[in-house]
């Protein structure tokens, strides 16, 4: 059966054991045979889930073959309406794509596949997200996100199926020292912390910028540097103290 659930940080847990939660998020698959090749990796990889699917097409004959024993997977599915709700449910989102930027193209600045694994480390929900398999996610889609990560690949074809990009990812998590064997270190923030820090910020960077591509920059920048460090809980709110300091003294003047 698939249903339907919203996630609410203050209140569900977003811990199986001591375990952190990572889900695959599937943006307007096109391929019921990629939805359960990929509910089959997860199994394979120890990602516990849930798949949440934005649009996807009807799983039919062909999802459940490809799946094998990942069929429950697809049962519990989470099936949404909206990119923004997908994102709602995790604290720190995870974007993929094959086209990776340089300095200059700020949205595109990517991680290698290797630098992600420091996510399991902190007590927080972690959504994986890849897009369409004809033209992947978009750039404000992309924006919306934490960080991006992107595979090197030969530059003749650049562009993988979804189903082998996410094992490459799912396998990088995998072959990381398992958090299973090692207590949690430390609570990370939730994706509502990190919401009130980059609201504030993004308040004292209207104060003082008034170009709106630079307020577009500072911003997308802000929030990718928080993100790839992965701050604490404590962090979050000591960062917020002394942002909400400086946007007093802004308002003095």
């Amino acid at each position: 059966m698939i249903y339907i659930y919203y996630r609410v940080n203050s209140i569900v847990d977003n811990t199986i054991g001591n375990v952190p939660m990572i889900s695959c998020i599937l943006v307007e698959p096109e391929s019921p045979g990629n939805i359960g090749s990929i509910a089959r990796l997860m199994m394979n990889f120890g990602i516990k889930g849930p798949l949440i699917l934005v649009n996807p097409p009807a799983l039919n004959d062909e999802a459940y073959m490809m799946a094998c024993n990942a069929a429950h997977l697809l049962d519990s599915s989470v099936v949404l309406d909206s990119f923004e709700k997908a994102l709602g449910m995790v604290d720190v989102s995870i974007s993929t794509s094959s086209e990776a930027g340089d300095e200059y193209n700020i949205n595109r600045i990517s991680l290698l596949p290797s630098d992600i694994v420091g996510a399991i480390d902190i007590d927080s929900s972690i959504g994986i997200i890849f897009g369409r398999e004809s033209t992947g996610l978009t750039n404000e889609e992309i924006s919306k996100t934490d960080m991006l990560v992107s595979i090197p690949t030969d530059v003749a074809y650049p562009a993988m199926n979804i189903s082998h990009a996410a094992a490459i990812l799912f396998h990088e998590l995998y072959k990381h020292p398992s958090i299973e064997k090692r207590p949690i270190k430390l609570k990370g923030a939730t994706r509502y912390e990190k919401d009130m820090l980059f609201d504030d910020f993004n308040t004292i960077v209207d104060s003082l910028e008034h170009r709106a591509y630079r307020q577009r920059n500072f911003k997308l920048v802000f929030r990718r540097v928080i993100s790839r460090s992965f701050i604490s809980s404590r962090e979050a709110y000591t960062l917020k103290g002394i942002i909400r300091k400086i946007l007093s003294s802004l308002e003095e003047r």
